[in-house]
């Protein structure tokens, strides 16, 4: 599945930078593997949905969720998107689904990205809870070293994500720039 825009979405941003995600509670607001993640759904709802910035730079391991449809859209930034044997470009106002059982990853081009996030249960949220930590009023979304391959692979394991290749890297990521003509060569 590739990255789609909705029309009434694809203009470009008026903020030069992303809003940081808050929350009233701090017990909903995590920093994890580098994001900011604000959790919105209570409890009882049957979706998991949250906000989150990436920080210029993200880039998640390769990876598969083998019960869980993962999905976002994306409000602000710039990322090329990987699903499957597919690479597009994400930009504000595009839905980017992930099927459950389908490689993925991305990288977030240029400048931190705003995405809304829906699951349809709470595996993503228990990776989060188990690898982040609640974010500090002050703390802002940045790209950090997290847990070694290896630790970082059976934490994932223990929520329904495998780990199953690198996170994209930044020149793997400029060349299909280029070749999805989000780029001048």
């Amino acid at each position: 599945m590739s990255a789609t825009n909705t029309p009434s979405e694809t203009s470009p941003s008026n903020h030069d930078r992303p809003q940081r995600a808050t929350t009233k509670t701090s017990r909903d607001d995590w920093m994890f593997l580098g994001a900011r993640l604000r959790l919105l759904s209570g409890p009882d709802s049957p979706l998991l949905i949250a906000e989150a910035v990436l920080p210029a730079g993200a880039s998640p391991p390769l990876h598969i969720h083998d019960h869980l449809d993962d999905s976002f859209f994306l409000i602000e930034g710039t990322m090329v998107v990987q699903c499957g044997d597919e690479v597009s470009l994400g930009t504000a106002g595009t839905w980017v689904p992930f099927p459950r059982a389908v490689p993925h990853t991305f990288r977030v081009i240029d400048r931190p990205a705003r995405v809304l996030l829906t699951h349809t249960n709470d595996s993503f949220m228990s990776a989060v809870r188990a690898l982040g930590h609640p974010a500090r009023h002050d703390e802002e979304p940045t790209t950090v070293d997290g847990p070694d391959n290896e630790e970082l692979t059976r934490i994932l394991a223990l929520h329904d994500i495998r780990n199953i290749g690198p996170s994209m890297e930044a020149d793997e990521a400029e060349r299909w720039l280029q070749n999805l003509g989000g780029r001048d060569e």
